[in-house]
């Protein structure tokens, strides 16, 4: 790229400057103030269309965004990234219907009438939520019967939990004597659509309607998610059809609550993104009432805010939190709040799940003859390695080269927590797939992913119709198997955290910093930030990749 003075704007039309760079067409002119970069396609893939500028610190892979002059009054949209162009796999799988989408399309820039992006991608989860609910169709016709519901892998906690916590007629958290295996918040939303369905009774019928209005709600919330992401995603809103699309949702977004926590956790991004850290530390402190993983989001907001020396949105974002989680957590406690003990207790007390380590490791003793993890143990180890875990992100936060991005040591944080947690569960899988999409939107790895994942969830279930029906072997498989699918799973996820942490020490690995954007969803922390930490430099940049005027 090279850099000249001059005082010539940028032309009118998109189609012909960053357009045609964008296409792999001939070397366009751009201006910026009163300079003109020349663009030329990188040769690292198809999407990679700039070069750095050449004595300006920082400017690495940078893409600088054409602007039209005051004087014309005139507004340019920006181009967006094309999956099928930018991504290798996708690219190969579009060949059968045409290829990848054209260079006068001219994405960002022509009017695509109804079928915006978003509309699309709505349309995608909106598909991918009834083929969801297809899949549980055998459940929903004959109920959720022992071992019968794992032998067909259409298991969900909705149907289980109101039976098993008389949801029908208590009221989690807040009934006398009514117990809960969820945080207050996914509590509250099982007792107001367990009240939903007090017409259908007690019995199969309430049983059904109570699964079917969990599923509906959650079908919403699906949707919400993927225009929350596709609007915190910068120049990428097509990454949000990791989740839009994704085979593990299809298995697994109707089983329990936790997708709540995944919307809000999304949701508080979105608003931390947009500078407005109140409200995302809200959704946050909302999302740790659902599923507690959210708390390792407001630590890496911490870290990150220590990192480029603004730790005042950081701490706005983790007050918020506790103000929210303290309106849903007060209530209970001044009405039941044995309710919220007896929970705590469970967490202590409550052996390990068989997906987690711990669980796993007694699985194969107990086959073995060999002795078993105590609960006791099982904690001790588990608070050690989620500290480990903690230290991990911390030094990783502050001590890489670059800083890193938010969502890539956010999947650090939470896929460290599925891999070393007490009460893992294969389908916790889902907390990681919005952040994924942010961190690391390549098709390829997610879906080798998540096909080891969901190989580990039908293991689990069919191991579970196994342990609970003793049922025959055509219908259910041995401990032996199910602990390979977990091992597998849990490698799968390791192996993301691993490319994960690759790209954060040599961002030239990044597909988002090799776009030319810093960190789409740094938010208050990225404008006109200083890097600081050891063995760090100034980067001299913005959030969005722009010099800064430090």
């Amino acid at each position: 790229m090279t850099i000249t003075h001059s005082n010539i704007t940028a032309p009118q039309h998109g189609g012909t400057t960053a357009g045609a760079a964008a296409n792999g067409e001939q070397p366009a002119l751009h201006s910026a103030g009163c300079f003109i970069f020349k663009s030329t396609p990188s040769r690292a893939g198809p999407h990679q269309y700039f070069t750095p500028i050449h004595g300006v610190p920082g400017s690495a892979g940078r893409l600088v965004a054409m602007q039209e002059s005051a004087a014309s009054g005139h507004h340019h949209r920006h181009q967006i990234v094309v999956p099928s162009r930018s991504d290798p796999l996708l690219r190969t799988m579009t060949e059968p219907i045409g290829g990848p989408l054209g260079r006068r399309s001219a994405p960002g820039s022509t009017d695509p009438g109804f079928f915006s992006v978003e509309r699309v991608l709505i349309l995608m989860a909106a598909v991918s939520a009834i083929i969801a609910v297809v899949g549980k169709f055998h459940c929903r016709q004959t109920g959720w019967t022992t071992p019968d519901q794992y032998s067909t892998v259409c298991w969900s906690v909705f149907p289980n939990s109101f039976v098993e916590n008389k949801l029908g007629s208590l009221f989690p958290y807040f009934s006398p004597g009514a117990t809960f295996d969820y945080p207050p918040l996914a509590g509250m939303i099982a007792g107001f659509t367990a009240w939903l369905t007090r017409w259908a009774g007690n019995g199969a019928t309430g049983q059904l309607a109570f699964f079917d209005i969990n599923a509906a709600l959650i079908a919403v919330v699906w949707i919400f998610t993927v225009v929350v992401l596709a609007r915190t995603s910068g120049r990428r809103p097509w990454d949000a059809a990791i989740v839009a699309a994704s085979p593990l949702l299809l298995l697994a977004a109707f089983v329990s609550w936790d997708f709540w926590a995944v919307g809000l956790v999304s949701l508080g991004l979105y608003f931390f993104a947009r500078g407005s850290t109140i409200l995302a530390g809200a959704a946050l402190g909302l999302a740790t009432m659902v599923a507690p993983y959210a708390l390792l989001v407001l630590l890496v907001l911490l870290v990150l805010g220590i990192r480029t020396g603004k730790v005042l949105p950081a701490v706005e974002a983790l007050v918020a939190a506790g103000i929210a989680a303290l309106v849903v957590l007060v209530p209970v406690l001044i009405s039941n709040p044995s309710a919220w003990g007896v929970y705590l207790t469970q967490l202590i007390a409550d052996p390990p799940s068989d997906s987690s380590i711990y669980g796993g490791y007694n699985l194969v003793a107990g086959r073995i003859g060999a002795s078993l993890m105590s609960v006791e143990t099982a904690n001790v180890v588990a608070v050690i390695l989620l500290a480990l875990l903690v230290l991990a992100v911390v030094l990783l936060g502050l001590f890489t080269a670059r800083r890193p991005r938010l969502a890539s040591l956010a999947v650090v944080a939470v896929a460290g927590l599925i891999v070393v947690g007490k009460f893992s569960q294969p389908w916790h899988a889902i907390w990681l797939l919005p952040l994924l999409a942010l961190a690391l939107p390549r098709w390829r790895p997610l879906l080798l992913w998540q096909a080891a994942v969901i190989t580990h969830f039908i293991a689990w279930m069919l191991f579970q119709s196994k342990q609970l029906g003793n049922i025959a072997d055509t219908h259910a498989i041995d401990m032996p198997y199910f602990i390979l699918a977990a091992l597998l799973g849990a490698v799968a996820t390791c192996a993301i955290v691993a490319l994960t942490i690759r790209d954060m020490l040599h961002p030239q690995n990044d597909v988002i910093r090799r776009a030319g954007v810093d960190d789409p969803q740094l938010g208050a922390l990225g404008a006109d930030h200083t890097d600081v930490g050891a063995g760090s430099s100034k980067e001299g940049v913005t959030a969005h990749g722009l010099p800064s005027h430090d």
